[in-house]
């Protein structure tokens, strides 16, 4: 790896050539994981005929997936790391909430007025003081504090495409204040912006892709042009399916408000996210200038942090998830399929008949028909009848039309399972 040199007389034409020339990541496991996901996945999905709101979110969360993959194998810091999405709408103040925690001010988010985060960008818990880019290719680059700070909208603009398309995320070691086992995620604006270099369609894609992988979400909302929550906001969370993920709310900014203008903007946006049936953990106002929360609603965000500070087995998370995806894509398989009255019937007699294996040592009392007494049945014969029907069954469940595709699902969720098991 080596620095990006600031004074060159040609920064852009330099840091592009040094992303591309990038060596491939060493790791086979995320190699391998890539490819299946480009692949086979995107096949597989494409045969199966699934809803589309299925489909965008299988993708979505097994993108987060790879992408956790390539940053675990790169980075021992991040492993056991509970992962805090830090989401919110353009210059409502994420970046500026993230580097109040951030003990080396040299190491600080890109801030300004205009549009800043262009890179999703983890900041990870640990020493190193090291600034890294990801290619796309799974390549690792060094970035210089003073030009990791120009990484905004418009230099992103000033290429002439999209700096994510090689560049996918950034991340930051660096000690964070009062927290020992968290990963920040500073994600671009999810909604249309002011500025004309916003990449508005692809800020929203990339921000749920990585809140799939967060295990709590802090939304941010910038109280210099806010008094209540933007409906984009609203219709945003109400979209994201947060499961039992915590959510907290921070109202950043509350230094440039006098006091009593900041209670009274806590207690109407509590009765609108009230109103609107969101479920958060806690609100504050907080200003990143003083580094400190300033009022609050329900949870302390000290508290609500503290909470979460805690390790976490980074890869059987991402197990845990891989599993989790491919439940949902099998069920939403079996609701597509004009066969799965059939398959489910199938399924159910397999198991019926496994539940009769598990009678061996037993001696099975059958009546006799037709003489009014009972016979014997060994264990032998049970067995044979039970493995006949059995064979019966898998014959009838190879010629659903459902099975080749289920069966293709089940080789690539393996085959990915394995893929991480090589981490």
């Amino acid at each position: 790896m080596s620095d990006i040199l600031s004074h060159s007389s040609d920064e852009r034409f330099g840091f592009i050539t040094q992303i591309l020339a990038a060596d491939t990541a060493a790791h086979e496991s995320v190699a391998r994981f890539r490819q299946l996901l480009q692949e086979d996945m995107r096949a597989l999905l494409n045969e199966a005929e699934i809803p589309s709101p299925v489909t965008t979110e299988v993708l979505f969360r097994l993108h987060a997936v790879a992408d956790s993959m390539e940053l675990m194998a790169s980075s021992s810091a991040v492993q056991d790391k509970c992962v805090v999405a830090v989401a919110g709408g353009f210059s409502s103040g994420k970046s500026s909430f993230i580097t109040s925690f951030m003990e080396d001010a040299a190491l600080g988010l890109p801030v300004g007025i205009e549009p800043m985060t262009s890179i999703p960008t983890y900041v990870v818990t640990g020493s190193s003081g090291a600034i890294r880019g990801y290619t796309y290719k799974g390549g690792v680059i060094d970035i210089a504090p003073h030009f990791y700070g120009r990484l905004s909208h418009a230099f992103v603009h000033s290429l002439g495409f999209n700096l994510r398309d090689i560049l996918p995320f950034v991340a930051i070691e660096t000690p964070l204040r009062d927290l020992k086992h968290v990963t920040f995620i500073d994600l671009p604006g999810y909604d249309p912006a002011s500025s004309d270099s916003a990449y508005t369609g692809a800020d929203r894609a990339v921000a749920m892709e990585f809140l799939a992988q967060a295990h709590a979400l802090i939304w941010v909302i910038g109280l210099d042009s806010n008094g209540t929550v933007p409906d984009s906001d609203l219709s945003f969370l109400a979209e994201l399916q947060l499961k039992e993920r915590p959510l907290y709310v921070v109202l950043n900014k509350a230094d440039l408000r006098p006091e009593e203008s900041v209670v009274e903007v806590l207690d109407v946006v509590r009765a609108t996210l009230n109103d609107s049936g969101i479920t958060y953990t806690g609100l504050c106002a907080y200003s990143s200038t003083l580094a400190t929360q300033i009022r609050h609603r329900g949870q302390h965000l000290k508290t609500f942090l503290r909470e979460i500070d805690h390790p976490t087995d980074g890869r059987a998370n991402l197990q845990k998830e891989l599993n989790a995806i491919f439940r949902k894509l099998y069920g939403a398989m079996a609701k597509n399929s004009r066969t799965s009255a059939a398959l489910e019937n199938v399924v159910i007699a397999l198991e019926l008949d496994l539940q009769e294996l598990g009678l061996y040592r037993a001696r099975r009392i059958v009546p006799i028909k037709g003489r009014g007494r009972r016979r014997v049945r060994t264990p032998v014969q049970v067995a044979e009848e039970a493995q006949e029907r059995l064979a019966y069954l898998r014959e009838q469940l190879q010629s659903l039309e459902v099975d080749d595709v289920v069966l293709t699902a089940k080789k690539i969720a393996e085959a990915m399972r394995q893929a991480l098991k090589l981490l």
